[in-house]
């Protein structure tokens, strides 16, 4: 969530206005649902699941088209980078089936 900082009408105070970002309550609360113990940061990029250590990653997801589809994403610890999963090329899904895919892990790269 970001804070901007708005003028007001009344006696030239100022108020934050705040910015919702409902991409990231849902992957908060798709999580919660499940025990926690992921945490979610924002970039310009897209969202970055970590560990609740925040130093372990977990998965990335990039928005793709209009904002409905994302591509999952896995740390390499090899590569040291995010890169797409599956041999051809990155997985592109609803973020309800991307969520879940990183939930089942069936290739094994999320949850290490």
């Amino acid at each position: 969530m970001r804070d901007r900082t708005v003028p007001r009408a009344s006696g030239g105070r100022q108020a934050k206005a705040v910015v919702l970002d409902f991409i990231q309550r849902r992957i908060e609360a798709f999580n919660a649902a499940r025990g926690g113990g992921v945490a979610v940061r924002k970039d310009a990029h897209g969202y970055s699941l970590f560990h609740l250590d925040m130093v372990t990653p977990v998965a990335r997801l990039r928005p793709r088209d209009s904002g409905e589809r994302f591509e999952v994403l896995y740390w390499s610890p090899f590569r040291e980078r995010w890169s797409a999963v599956g041999e051809f090329g990155g997985i592109i899904l609803s973020l309800d089936d991307a969520l879940e895919f990183i939930a089942r892990d069936p290739m094994g790269c999320f949850w290490h």
